[in-house]
């Protein structure tokens, strides 16, 4: 009887760390599946961020030549220019 017990504690322990293997790689898989939606999300803000790098340059060089003028508000809140 102990060898018949012996098979099956053996089993039992293969079950629990066959268990646990799968439950570290859905895990795993998760957090690539995490990884890959951050980076796609990265990309989209980087790409934004050149964008508006890109266009505040061109608003300096528009409007960086052109004297603004200064704008006020009274107290009745006409506009002073």
């Amino acid at each position: 009887m102990g060898r018949v017990d012996s098979a099956i504690a053996g089993v039992q322990e293969r079950d629990k760390w066959r268990k646990r293997l799968e439950a570290l790689e859905r895990a795993l898989e998760e957090l690539r599946e995490r990884r890959r939606r951050l980076e796609l999300r990265r990309r989209r803000v980087h790409k934004e961020l050149v964008k508006l790098e890109r266009t505040s340059h061109e608003f300096v060089e528009v409007h960086g030549r052109v004297p603004v003028r200064e704008v006020r508000f009274d107290p009745r809140g006409q506009v002073l220019r």
